[in-house]
């Protein structure tokens, strides 16, 4: 049945609320798994094309081993799943969540194991996990790593560009305070001082003076995932999203812009309303890349849009004059597609 979960607010809070610059790696990983098991027709469009690709690189032994292992401890439909595989430290970096991980004590190994196996059976080596096997969690960091290394790193460009769109709407949003900041995150309902989102299960976040930190994510596609531990710093991944929200998107004027730009430099043009490398908007459009290549060129020089190179490849995004040709100068909120709250895929409460 479907809940609610309630973020409550108090005045100390505001505070200490942290808004994660960019996605954290060990989370896609897991999200990301979420997504490659998920029939492509449950997922929005823009996650498609890369849970094809995915599926057609994951035919290796060791990375389907890895995913399996994943995949018996936070299935995409778990109500729960341990907090351990998502360290807090991870907004640091891969290298140092993934060190917190393999240093899990045995007493936390046992607790969140137990709690998941209220929900669900536990595959019988997740025994030898909660007592403290140092060779089995090794294997399990491990597998986190192969995924995204594998996985989710060859399409890092994509997921850095579309939650840098999603900061800049932020960023524009804080110019009227936190609770504006709050009111434009998408999926979320902002009711002073409670922050709600759609939920597995009925679910309350009270943060105590903590504040919390906001983690925006390429892969989350159902709903926000909170921390299940209510001991632990709280935080919540939510999903942002590569399409542009609805009320931008009936601000412009298709034919108009067809008639001004040509039909083909339009669609590129809209389809840029969330920074996207070449490739991805001539899947996205079903165009060539040489045709969307040539459409950027004609975008680029009138201004419209500013291409810059991000590792190996070159994202482009609009600029300011862009955005105001397509009527999305002003903040807007992420569309409304999430991940599943922290009880697994079903709620994790994820």
């Amino acid at each position: 049945m479907a809940g609610v979960l309630r973020i409550h607010f108090t005045d100390r809070d505001f505070r200490y609320v942290q808004l994660a610059k960019s996605a954290d790696p060990i989370w896609e990983a897991i999200l990301g798994l979420h997504v490659l098991s998920t029939s492509t027709t449950r997922l929005p469009p823009e996650l498609r094309p890369w849970r094809r690709g995915a599926a057609a690189r994951a035919q290796n032994d060791e990375l389907r081993a890895a995913c399996r292992l994943l995949g018996d401890l936070a299935p995409a439909d778990a109500a729960y799943f341990p907090d351990f595989l998502t360290p807090v430290e991870s907004e640091e970096g891969m290298s140092v969540g993934l060190r917190t991980l393999r240093s899990t004590s045995r007493a936390r190994l046992a607790r969140e194991l137990q709690e998941a196996a209220r929900y669900r059976p536990m595959p019988g080596w997740t025994r030898r996990l909660a007592s403290g096997d140092r060779q089995l969690l090794d294997q399990v960091a491990d597998a986190v790593l192969r995924f995204h290394a594998e996985l989710i790193a060859p399409d890092w460009s994509e997921v850095e560009a579309t939650v840098a769109a999603h900061r800049d709407r932020r960023t524009d949003a804080l110019e009227g305070g936190m609770t504006a900041v709050l009111e434009k995150l998408g999926c979320f309902t902002w009711r002073d001082p409670v922050l709600t989102a759609p939920y597995p299960v009925d679910s309350d976040l009270r943060l105590r003076g903590r504040g919390i930190r906001l983690i925006p994510s390429f892969f989350c596609h159902t709903m926000p995932i909170a921390i299940a531990d209510p001991n632990l710093p709280p935080v919540v991944v939510y999903p942002v999203s590569s399409q542009p929200p609805a009320s931008q998107a009936a601000a412009g004027s298709p034919d108009a812009l067809g008639a001004l730009l040509g039909t083909g430099r339009a669609r590129v043009l809209d389809a840029l309303t969330v920074a996207f490398t070449t490739g991805s908007v001539a899947a996205r459009l079903g165009l060539s890349a040489s045709t969307v290549s040539g459409h950027l060129k004609v975008l680029r020089d009138a201004g419209l849009v500013h291409s810059e190179r991000a590792g190996a490849h070159v994202v482009h995004r609009l600029t300011g004059r862009g955005r105001h040709l397509l009527g999305t100068d002003g903040p807007g909120p992420a569309s409304p597609v999430a991940g599943g709250p922290r009880s697994g895929g079903a709620g994790r409460r994820g």
